[in-house]
């Protein structure tokens, strides 16, 4: 039996946003369609056209380095649905992809049959209609499948207007993960020589939380056998308040009353905002290396280079690029982010603010179905990791020197959430200094989160209700 997608309504729209209507003729926009029961696509070219280089200056293959076993295992996928479906992938970087979706789209034809690269990037082209939906798409991409294509934390940024227009490539190893920001990174030689509890002992035993640092602090902070100062922790101010702010027991969102409000103003929040605060220009300031620039390389290169103890980090920096700490450093431990008097063990303070590898279809590709078609068999998990235990005995093998790593690592993945910091509603975290105080600073942002509350969230988060149910 064959399926019939017709993208006639959003044809119409998108030549309406590229202004193509000035054409004479009127246009009828076709039906894409594909046989199921055929698994001989003729030859057919397929273009994956991606930027997923960031954070990373050396050469991958689909967004692994080089010359690694999931290199390989990736390139090998490729043939196999090249000699199983009768069909040439190409997979070609494009810094440009952007405007080359833009371009054919105005064209009248898109020469790309997926897109894939950062939300942040790809998100404007969804919202003005851009991309295919893929909730039309499902017999052949099973987007309800997280395992597969990523969880709806995941997806946010890739709803909109009831329709979801991209998903991830969850099951292939080490993807889903490096988009999750806010993993505590400690240098375990350090600790061991000043003689300390480990972190990990503490996670373990629920003592790990804003207090219990504030005890260690000035412990941590000493100077070196080279005469150095190391601080505490070294960071952002960006990272570390986008870190705590879900730490001490709320989420970004809260649902009430049937409306999604954002918690950044909520008293709750707003002790783990002022507790950041004091860290930062207050009373512990003083063991904590914040770079107002908010530049990470600045952090990651004070942390590899021992001037602090812990640092805050994301999954690609962490473990998913040849100059990540994994491929850095010979001792380090993987912790979540201590919580609030309000918060638990699963308030870790992961979150995501871009979601990488948001993989997309164009609405005017040459056939959107086989497309979704060719993307399912793609990222069919990867031969010898096709589960969870699986991935657990990778990041043991490859990338973390203790189990309780994978542990912390994997339950932040678990408890992410997205931060809606592409969607400006955490604008204030870039901004903040100490010339004001926090109430200051989240009053000066008020009438602006509220607006792209009500233009964002409110969008995103009743697609979400609408297409999974609440």
């Amino acid at each position: 039996m064959k399926k019939y997608l017709s993208f006639a309504l959003l044809l119409c729209m998108i030549f309406a946003v590229c202004s193509c209507a000035q054409q004479s003729e009127t246009e009828t926009a076709p039906e894409f369609s594909l046989d199921l029961g055929v698994t001989d696509l003729m030859g057919e070219d397929f273009l994956l056209m991606h930027n997923n280089a960031e954070h990373s200056s050396g050469e991958e293959y689909l967004g692994y380095v080089v010359d690694t076993e999931f290199a390989d295992l990736a390139l090998q996928r490729i043939r196999e649905v090249e000699n199983t479906y009768h069909v040439k992938i190409t997979e070609q970087r494009a810094t440009d992809l952007t405007n080359r979706i833009q371009a054919g789209t105005a064209s009248g034809l898109v020469p790309i049959d997926a897109a894939q690269g950062s939300s942040g990037s790809l998100a404007g082209l969804l919202r003005t209609g851009y991309f295919a939906d893929i909730t039309q798409l499902q017999e052949y991409i099973d987007y309800t499948n997280s395992a597969k294509w990523g969880n709806t934390e995941n997806l946010k940024p890739l709803f909109w207007n009831n329709g979801l227009y991209g998903v991830i490539p969850a099951a292939w190893p080490i993807h889903k993960y490096r988009s999750v920001d806010g993993a505590v990174v400690v240098n375990e030689d350090i600790i061991r020589r000043l003689n300390q509890t480990d972190p990990r002992e503490l996670v373990e035993r629920d003592e790990w939380t804003w207090r219990t640092f504030e005890e260690l602090m000035p412990i941590y902070n000493h100077i070196n056998d080279a005469g150095d100062e190391v601080k505490a922790l070294s960071t952002t101010v960006h990272w570390l308040f986008r870190t705590m702010h879900t730490t001490n027991g709320e989420p970004v969102i809260i649902r009430q009353d049937g409306d999604y409000l954002l918690s950044l103003h909520s008293p709750v929040t707003f002790e783990a905002m002022q507790t950041a605060w004091n860290w930062t220009f207050g009373e512990y300031s003083t063991y904590v290396n914040i770079d107002l620039s908010n530049v990470w390389e600045n952090m990651l290169a004070a942390f590899i280079e021992g001037r602090s103890v812990l640092t805050i980090m994301n999954g690609t920096d962490l473990c998913g690029s040849e100059n990540s700490i994994a491929y850095s450093m010979d001792n380090f431990g993987v912790v979540p982010f201590p919580h609030g008097p309000n918060g638990t063990a699963q308030n870790t303070g992961a979150t995501i603010t871009d979601t990488r590898f948001s993989t997309c279809i164009p609405a005017l590709a040459k056939d959107p179905a086989i497309s979704a078609f060719v993307l399912n068999a793609i990222y069919e998990p990867l031969p010898g990791y096709e589960d969870e235990e699986s991935m657990i005995d990778c990041f043991r093998r490859f990338y973390f020197f203790d189990d309780r790593d994978v542990t912390n690592f994997m339950n932040m993945y678990n408890t992410v959430l997205y931060n809606y910091r592409e969607e400006g509603v955490t604008d204030v975290y870039i901004g903040i200094r100490d010339n004001r105080s926090m109430q200051e600073s989240l009053d000066a942002y008020a009438v602006a989160d509220e607006t792209n509350r009500i233009k964002y969230i409110v969008n995103i988060e009743s697609s979400i209700d609408e297409i999974f149910g609440e």
